[in-house]
């Protein structure tokens, strides 16, 4: 069974037990944002770094493969514009890793810390406050 697969496993399974989907997505990609962050430190070295960004990049890979499912429920054009993201977060990993500069996980920072946000917002909450 390939690396991906027994994280797919684990990852489902950690989420039928605990977690909301959206809750388990978002506190991933808050932990890989996290190790990012530690990887632009130089103290920690090019090993860290290299492993932070293929941790970030895995995570991602499980992105497109859910997306890709076709029993996926999210609609079509959210599916789209997450996929491509997925490839430019692939285009600037493949990037960092061959440039190491640690200033290029910014942006991978950026987007991770942005979607899980996004996900730790219940669904319709925003339509249900009050206005001021």
């Amino acid at each position: 069974m390939s690396t991906t697969a027994k994280q797919v496993g684990a990852y489902t399974q950690n989420q039928k037990e605990t977690e909301t989907v959206r809750e388990t997505e978002a506190r991933a990609l808050i932990n890989c944002a996290s190790r990012l962050v530690a990887a632009q430190d130089i103290n920690n070295g090019y090993e860290y770094y290299i492993d932070a960004i293929k941790h970030n990049q895995e995570l991602w890979t499980l992105f497109q493969v859910m997306l890709a499912d076709p029993q996926n429920p999210l609609p079509r054009d959210l599916k789209i514009t997450l996929l491509n993201l997925s490839r430019y977060v692939d285009k600037v990993s493949l990037r960092a890793s061959a440039e190491y500069n640690p200033d290029l996980l910014n942006s991978l920072i950026d987007i991770n810390k942005q979607i899980a946000a996004g996900l730790s917002v219940t669904p319709g909450a925003e339509s249900q406050a009050v206005p001021a």
